[in-house]
């Protein structure tokens, strides 16, 4: 065998066998994109929980204004209020999944809440409560 032609297929075997730096960046640009994909996706789920469960809290809080309305022709509860008179349970959520307080007004007296939603400012289209 002639020994300048071991010597080339040696190189070339090694160069098969190892990654080359453009690979490597290749490798770790597309395992970055696949996680920043992943944590997109994961953050639209937890802003549709997050509106879920403050739709919820929203609605168990509208129930208990209801209750108050009820018994008190006149006024409009507070969240205070309702755990107060034991219509909401002091444990019952206040704020909405953002940190948000809840809030309720009684127009025409029926209670009605709302919080400010995942953008924290009041009266826009990502606000929890009736639609307007």
């Amino acid at each position: 065998m002639n020994p300048a032609h071991s010597h080339s297929r040696s190189r070339s075997r090694s160069r098969s066998r190892g990654v080359t730096p453009v690979i490597a960046a290749l490798a770790v640009l597309g395992l970055g994109a696949g996680a920043s994909c992943l944590w997109w996706l994961g953050s639209l789920g937890s802003a549709r929980d997050g509106q879920a469960s403050s739709r919820a809290d929203a609605a168990q809080i509208q129930t208990a204004a209801k209750a108050f309305r009820a018994q008190h022709a006149d006024g409009c509860p507070t969240l205070s209020s309702l755990q107060e008179e034991q219509l909401l349970s002091r444990n019952a959520r206040t704020d909405d999944a953002w940190g948000n307080r809840f809030r309720i007004s009684c127009a025409d007296g029926e209670p009605s809440v709302s919080s400010a939603g995942p953008d924290g400012k009041a009266n826009n289209a990502d606000d929890i409560g009736p639609k307007r």
